[in-house]
C-alpha cells in the first residue's frame, strides 16, 4: 500500500495543509480584561465579537462559551472548535486585532453557512474599531 506504517504516516503529513495565516490565543484574565474594557464588539443572533487593536502584525483569538449557553462539553468543545476555524478563515482580516467570540446561543446542526456568514459579517464590523480606536488615539495630546 504505502511500503509499511512508515509510508502511511509520511503521506497522511504530507496530506496536512499549510496555513500561511499565523493567529495566537489570549492566554491570561488579564488579556481578556483588556478587550472587554476597549468596549469595541459587534453582536449577531450567535456571536459577540469584542476586539481591541494589540499593536502586533497578528490576530490573537479567545474563546468564551458559557455553561448556560450550552450544558454539554461536547457541544462547547464543538462551538469552540467551529470559532477557531472561522477565526483562522478570516485572521488576515483581524490582523492587528485581540478578538475575544462571546457565545450567545449554541450552534443548531446544519447551520454552518449561517454561522459563518454571520461571523464574516461581525469581522468586516470589528474593522471600524481599530480605526476608531486609532483615529481617537491620534487625536489624544499628552501635553
Amino acid at each position: 500500500m504505502h511500503g509499511g506504517p512508515e509510508g502511511a504516516r509520511a503521506w497522511l503529513f504530507k496530506a496536512v495543509p499549510k496555513f500561511s495565516v499565523v493567529f495566537g490565543k489570549l492566554s491570561d484574565s488579564q488579556d481578556f480584561e483588556a478587550v472587554f474594557q476597549a468596549r469595541c464588539a459587534a453582536t449577531g443572533s450567535h456571536f459577540r465579537l469584542a476586539a481591541r487593536p494589540n499593536g502586533l502584525t497578528l490576530a490573537r483569538l479567545g474563546v468564551v462559551v458559557g455553561r448556560k449557553v450550552c450544558p454539554s462539553a461536547v457541544g462547547r468543545n464543538y462551538m469552540k472548535r467551529v470559532s477557531r476555524e472561522l477565526f483562522r478563515r478570516h485572521a488576515a482580516l483581524l490582523a492587528g486585532l485581540d478578538v475575544v467570540v462571546l457565545h450567545r446561543r449554541p450552534f443548531v446542526s446544519g447551520t454552518f453557512g449561517l454561522i459563518s456568514t454571520e461571523f464574516e459579517a461581525l469581522a468586516l464590523n470589528i474593522q471600524k474599531c481599530r480605526d476608531s480606536f486609532k483615529s481617537s488615539s491620534a487625536s489624544t495630546s499628552w501635553a
